[in-house]
C-alpha cells in the first residue's frame, strides 16, 4: 500500500492578541529584518507600525519592502531578495495575506540560494534552508503560515508556479485572529472559500491519510459553521478565530496530502485572467467535486456530514451529492460572483485554460480521478 508522511516543523503561536508575544522571540533571529507586506492596504495596517515599534525596542533594524502585488511575480521577489541581501537582513517577516507570506518565503530563500527563481517550480528545487521566516497572516484562507509552498507568477510565461520545499517552511508563525477583523465581506468570503477548497481537496487526495484527513474534516466543519457569520459581522471574534484556525489546519493538511484539479484550474485562471485565487476556487470547486464523486463517494459522504448535512441511511454517492449541493448553496449565499461568465471569461478561452491546467501534473497527480484534457474543458464549461 506504500508509505505515508506527515511533516510539520513550524512553531505556531495562536490566539487573539498573540501578536504581543512576538517580542519575546525576535532576538533569536538576528539584528536586521526585512518586513514584507502588500503594496496597497496591508502596508498601512496598524500591525505594521506595531511590529516596527517592537523591532526597534529589541534593537532590531527594520527594512520595509512594501511592493508585493496580488499573485507576486518573479520580478517582485527578486527585487525583494536583492534589497534583503544588499541591506544585510538576517531574517524575513511576511505580514498580510498569502501573497506577502509567499513572497517572504522566496525572498528568504534567495538569501541562501542562487536562482533563477523560475527553476524552483515543482518539488524540492531549493537546495539550502532559507533564512528564518516569520509569518503573520492577516487573512484566513491561504494557510501559507503552515505550508512549505509558495505560489509565484511567471508573468512572461503567464504561469503560476507552485514552489514546494521543506526549506521554506516558516520558522515561526503568529496567527492572531484579531488581525483579520478588518477584512471586508467579499475578501472574507473568497479567502474562506480558498480554505474550504484546501480542506476538501486534501481530504479526497490520493495522498490523504488519517492525520491529514482529521485536519481537513475539522476545517470543513469550522468553515461551514462560521464563514457566513464572519461575512455578516466582521467583528464576530469567535467566527474570526474559527476561520483562522480552519485556514491554518487546512494548510497543515494540504502541505502533506496535496491538492487537486480545482487548484490546477484556478492557477490557470489567475495567470491568464488575474482572477483572485479564492474567487477562482469558489467558482470551480463544486464542478470538480461532481467530476471526482465517482472516485471517492464514501469520502464525499463524510464531507457532507462535516458540512452539517443529514446523510443517515443514504448510499455513498447520494450522500456525496449532498456535499456538492451544500457547496453550491453556500456560494449562492456569499458576496461573490456566481459564475466565470460574470468575470468576463468566454467559452473560446476554455481550451487554452484547460491545456494550462492539464500541464500542472503535480496538482493533477493528487486528484482522486484521472483526467484527460476534455474532462477539464467540460468542468470549465460547467462553471461558466
Amino acid at each position: 500500500m506504500g508509505s505515508n508522511v506527515f511533516r510539520f516543523p513550524v512553531q505556531i503561536i495562536f490566539g487573539e492578541g498573540c501578536l504581543e508575544e512576538l517580542k519575546s522571540f525576535l532576538s533569536n533571529f538576528g539584528k536586521k529584518a526585512l518586513l514584507v507586506t502588500g503594496s496597497t492596504a496591508t502596508k498601512n495596517l496598524p500591525a505594521v507600525e506595531f511590529l516596527k515599534k517592537n523591532l526597534k525596542e529589541q534593537g532590531i533594524e527594520c527594512v520595509h519592502f512594501d511592493q508585493v502585488e496580488s499573485d507576486p511575480s518573479i520580478e517582485t521577489v527578486v527585487t525583494g531578495g536583492k534589497i534583503a541581501s544588499e541591506t544585510g537582513c538576517d531574517f524575513v517577516i511576511g505580514l498580510g495575506g498569502g501573497s506577502p507570506l509567499d513572497a517572504a518565503k522566496i525572498i528568504s530563500a534567495l538569501l541562501t540560494n542562487q536562482g533563477p527563481v523560475s527553476e524552483w517550480a515543482g518539488v524540492g528545487n531549493i537546495r539550502n534552508r532559507a533564512r528564518p521566516i516569520l509569518a503573520i497572516p492577516t487573512t484566513s484562507g491561504t494557510g501559507s503560515e503552515a505550508t512549505s509552498v509558495a505560489v509565484i507568477t511567471d508573468r512572461q510565461r503567464k504561469q503560476k508556479m507552485s514552489i514546494v520545499s521543506p526549506n521554506i517552511y516558516p520558522t515561526l508563525s503568529i496567527v492572531d485572529p484579531s488581525l483579520t477583523v478588518s477584512m471586508p465581506p467579499a475578501l472574507t468570503a473568497s479567502t474562506g472559500m480558498d480554505a474550504l477548497t484546501h480542506a476538501v481537496e486534501s481530504y479526497v487526495s490520493r495522498r490523504a491519510w488519517a492525520p491529514t484527513q482529521g485536519l481537513s474534516f475539522r476545517a470543513v466543519q469550522l468553515i461551514f459553521a462560521n464563514l457566513e457569520r464572519a461575512c455578516s459581522d466582521g467583528e464576530d471574534l469567535e467566527a474570526r478565530r474559527n476561520l483562522s484556525l480552519a485556514s491554518m489546519i487546512a494548510g497543515m493538511a494540504f502541505t502533506n496530502a496535496g491538492l487537486g484539479l480545482t487548484h490546477a484550474m484556478a492557477h490557470a485562471l489567475g495567470a491568464h485572467f488575474h482572477v483572485p485565487h479564492g474567487v477562482a476556487n469558489a467558482l470551480l470547486i463544486a464542478s470538480v467535486m461532481e467530476f471526482n464523486l465517482e472516485a471517492r463517494p464514501h469520502l464525499y459522504r463524510e464531507l457532507a456530514q462535516a458540512m452539517g448535512e443529514d446523510v443517515t441511511g443514504l448510499p455513498a454517492t447520494t450522500a456525496g451529492k449532498k456535499a456538492i449541493d451544500a457547496v453550491k448553496a453556500l456560494l449562492q449565499r456569499l458576496p461573490l460572483p456566481k459564475s466565470l461568465r460574470e468575470l468576463g471569461i468566454k467559452s473560446n478561452s476554455l481550451e487554452m485554460l484547460a491545456a494550462e491546467a492539464f500541464l500542472n501534473t503535480r496538482l493533477r497527480s493528487s486528484n482522486p480521478r484521472e483526467t484527460i484534457l476534455d474532462d477539464i474543458v467540460n468542468i470549465f464549461r460547467k462553471s461558466l
